[in-house]
């Protein structure tokens, strides 16, 4: 089997689609190509998964999957991950070449590494300097001369961290396994194997298998479960420690670090661990490494005891935990003492994270700096309370940013916090910002309101009243919203989890004693504004129920269609232009596409000065035509639905046909009815949906 980089890569997104649904929008802005190159490339891996009786398949929204047996998935696994190839992704040309420098013990001629990729020397230059910066967070340098080459200077410490790093961050623990008891033959050294088999060629196979041994005997000697992760941790720590002994590269430990080691429990287990590798692999193994080794066991035992922390060594840090909780209520003025996970979720985090405060280990958060940004005022007074109550110790920011996000949850999990009033804004506030708004409250149980309004509407509007704002297109003069897709996509969802969690934090610290509202009689403005009020809605329902039509349109191509439709519009009195509507219409649709995911319908929608009469109108079209969807996948449209409003239109009316969008988003009974083509049934149903939305604003 042979497959190139790029397919490689889509075929692993297909396969494992676990932080984002694996759609072509997607893929195609993972791989930095268009989505006519990833509809290319998936006609090549379709032929390949024939061949493994597989077959790739569209979902919901847009979405790939890769169906078939089981046993033909594995096998299909199996064979991919041992497929070598010279076409790798920018991603994995990073970790191979990072590889190949931390294992060197000279400097690697640039010439070599282009050969060996298949690339230019330019583009290995370029690759240098973004590995360049990847390696200032382990403390390396990387050391670039002309006629030189290229190597990696640092300490052996540092060394070794990041080769880990890079496995355990490159290969899960399937792949992992998997890898490590595949009986592979060594294949000749000028190809460069699969990321994978690349990675753990940093490492002997014949070593890892006989240390695997050895952890395996020690696990069962262990009081607590030893994790996969800890587990792999281990063992490829040990593997990587042998390795390098035998090239003459040994590691140092501070000898009072080393003193306070030796009292613990762990630390005889680890002497016993590295007597056995000795006698196996004939080696002087220095102490420093069963210092190591016991920082594994005890790191992992920590992870490990999450509910019995507070029976043993933790009663002192217990109690500087509690101190620290009640520092903290006082300095917010709310009592954190109910919550029932704090407590013993801060002594699990800072058992160990003393441990390494009193030992000077670094501490990494790659979050810290948006932690401090997300919550400002929080990080202030955890700091403040850190200093205050766990006196001799410096708790750098990293970590002050860890204990930060344990307040910070629980302060979100506290009962008596509000719901979340949101503002939906697109170009018309009508159409896509009522499917966005319909997908935020099906997808957020912390979103109690959501408003939606066009573009025209935000210079009136007190946005601060809102606690997020969502927007479907870019807004200029606003810093602080959301720009998302109408589909609301996994990573869009993520995005505003995240402002969620920030906005309920702020809302707890600056939340205000509610007043009660106060009764009576209404007064005459008020009444005279609620009949107002009403009157709007039956005006702007008869106008919409009076234009109500279907019509049928002959066009091939959409502004033809648009064309078409707007003349009919025109003859009925509804608009007194075409031209300004249909070319607001196209450039809407530049924006983002409007067709209806898994429908053929789409949905035009505007507001103009050339609208005379808001109206709702159904345009079937004789031949079907392709335009872009909701989701940014091409799609067939055989219906198009046109919705039209005055500039000014007043809210009410918005209102109606914001809920004619949300029937076309929300109820499959309506995109049924929609797509039938039948004309009495589909004005019966907008007509009594209507009428019944105008009943309930009675009541």
């Amino acid at each position: 089997m042979y497959v190139t980089g790029r397919e490689r890569k889509i075929l692993d997104m297909l396969l494992s689609q676990q932080d984002e649904p694996a759609t072509i929008k997607h893929m195609a802005k993972e791989l930095d190509v268009s989505t006519r190159t990833v509809h290319r490339d998936l006609k090549s891996i379709e032929s390949l998964l024939d061949e493994y009786n597989l077959q790739l398949e569209k979902a919901t929204e847009g979405q790939l999957e890769i169906t078939g047996p089981f046993e033909s998935k594995q096998a299909f696994k199996l064979e991919l991950n041992q497929q070598t190839t010279l076409d790798y992704t920018p991603e994995e040309r990073h970790v191979l070449i990072l590889s190949t420098l931390l294992e060197a013990r000279e400097p690697v001629k640039l010439i070599a590494l282009a050969s060996e990729l298949g690339v230019t020397v330019a583009t290995i230059s370029h690759d240098l300097d973004k590995i360049e910066e990847d390696l200032s967070d382990f403390q390396l340098t990387l050391v670039r001369k002309r006629g030189y080459g290229v190597e990696i200077e640092g300490e052996e410490s540092k060394i070794r961290e990041a080769i880990s790093y890079l496995i355990m961050r490159h290969m899960d623990e399937l792949d992992f396994f998997s890898l490590l008891r595949q009986n592979i033959q060594e294949k000749p050294k000028n190809l460069v194997d699969s990321v994978s088999e690349q990675l753990l060629g940093l490492v002997n196979k014949d070593k890892l298998s006989l240390i695997e041994q050895h952890v395996d005997e020690l696990r069962n000697e262990l009081t607590y479960r030893l994790a996969d992760s800890a587990y792999i941790g281990l063992v490829v720590h040990l593997a990587l420690a042998l390795e390098r002994i035998q090239q003459g590269e040994t590691i140092n430990m501070d000898q009072e670090q080393l003193q306070k080691l030796r009292s613990a429990k762990e630390f005889s287990t680890a002497e016993k661990l590295i007597e056995k590798l000795s006698d196996t692999f004939e080696l002087n193994i220095p102490e420093a490494e069963t210092g190591y080794i016991t920082m594994h066991l005890m790191g992992a035992k920590a992870r490990y005891e999450k509910d019995t922390l507070l029976k043993d060594s933790s009663i002192s840090i217990a109690f500087k935990t509690k101190q620290l909780i009640a520092n903290v209520s006082k300095r917010i003025n709310i009592d954190l003492h109910e919550s029932e996970r704090l407590l013993n979720d801060l002594v699990v985090h800072l058992k160990p994270s003393v441990y390494r405060l009193q030992q000077k280990m670094d501490i990494e958060n790659t979050f810290t700096e948006q932690i401090e940004q997300d919550y400002p005022e929080l990080f202030d007074h955890v700091e403040k309370a850190l200093h205050e109550e766990f006196t001799g110790f410096e708790f750098p920011k990293e970590e002050t940013a860890f204990v930060v996000m344990h307040f910070a949850s629980a302060l979100i999990n506290l009962e008596g916090g509000r719901g979340l009033n949101v503002l939906v804004v697109c170009s018309s506030g009508v159409g896509t910002a009522k499917i966005l708004a319909a997908k935020l409250q099906r997808q957020f149980k912390q979103i109690e309101t959501v408003e939606h309004r066009s573009l025209f509407d935000l210079e009136k509007l007190d946005t601060d009243s809102f606690d997020l704002i969502v927007s479907t297109i870019a807004l200029t003069d606003f810093e602080s919203y959301v720009h998302v897709s109408p589909v609301l996509p996994q990573k869009d969802i993520q995005k505003i989890e995240h402002i969620i969690r920030r906005v309920q934090v702020t809302s707890q610290l600056q939340k205000a004693p509610s007043t009660p509202k106060e009764s009576g009689d209404e007064s005459l403005d008020a009444i005279r504004q609620s009949l107002a009020k009403s009157q709007r809605y039956a005006e702007a329902l008869n106008q919409i129920l009076n234009n109500l039509f279907v019509k049928s349109l002959k066009a091939t191509d959409v502004e033809g269609a648009l064309n078409e439709a707007s003349l009919q519009l025109k003859q009925a009195g509804i608009i007194s232009d075409p031209s300004p509507i249909v070319e607001h219409l196209l450039e809407r649709e530049k924006i983002g596409g409007l067709g209806i995911p898994d429908t053929h319908l789409a949905l035009y929608h505007a507001r103009s000065s050339a609208v005379e009469q808001a109206s709702f109108t159904i345009h079937v079209l004789e031949e079907p035509l392709t335009v872009q969807g909701m989701d940014q996948e091409e799609m067939q449209v055989h219906t198009i639905l046109l919705m039209l409003a005055p500039e000014d239109f007043h809210q009410e009316g918005l209102e109606i046909l914001s809920f004619i969008s949300s029937l076309i988003v929300e109820e499959d009974d309506c995109t049924t009815i929609l797509q039938s083509k039948d004309e009495e049934r589909m004005i019966h149903y907008i007509s009594n949906q209507l009428y019944d939305f105008y009943k309930s604003k009675q009541t």
